[in-house]
This record gives C-alpha cells, structure tokens and sequence, in this order.
C-alpha cells in the first residue's frame, strides 16, 4: 500500500493528497486544493495493488477534475480511447 500511496502522491502534486486505509484493504483517497475538498474516491485493494489499475484510476481522476474544471482532456489522454484497437469489417 505504501506503493500506491507514493503514487497518488506524486501523481497530483498540485494538490494535498490525503489517504486512509480502508477495512476491507483498500484506501480512501482524498484530493484538496487549499482546504476546499476537491475529490474523494475508494480504491479497492486489487486497483491499490496493480500498477496498470492505478493508472487508469490516476487517469479517471484527472479527467474527471478537468471536466469539472471545464476543460475536457485530448481523446489521445483518454484511458478508455487508448486500449484496443477498433475492430475491423470487410464487405465481399
């Protein structure tokens, strides 16, 4: 978990990242900005725990706060955009 937590720490250092363990293993992350709350999410403990899970929940986050903020993220940002490719069709 101490893994998880240097991450989320370093992923938003413009922020105050606060963290709590959670009874079930995981954490509950907490994000201010000048002592006003500006998110708070559960992570559970198998997305604490993969690397590629806390990607995408530190990429989640992010667009999230930039939708808030009103800018939306570039689709080349988008997690979910990235992963696969299309799938292909051929008409005979």
């Amino acid at each position: 978990m101490k893994l998880a937590e240097k991450t989320l720490v370093a992923a938003f250092p413009e922020l105050k990242v606060l963290t709590a363990r959670r009874p079930d293993g995981g954490l509950l992350l907490m994000l201010s900005h000048e002592d006003k709350e500006v998110a708070r999410r559960a992570i559970s403990a198998g997305q604490a725990q993969s690397s590629v899970q806390l990607e995408w929940v530190i990429s989640s986050i992010r667009r999230d706060l930039a939708l808030e903020a009103g800018m939306p993220p570039a689709i080349a940002h988008l997690q979910s955009q990235s992963r696969t490719a299309l799938p292909t069709y051929e008409y005979l």
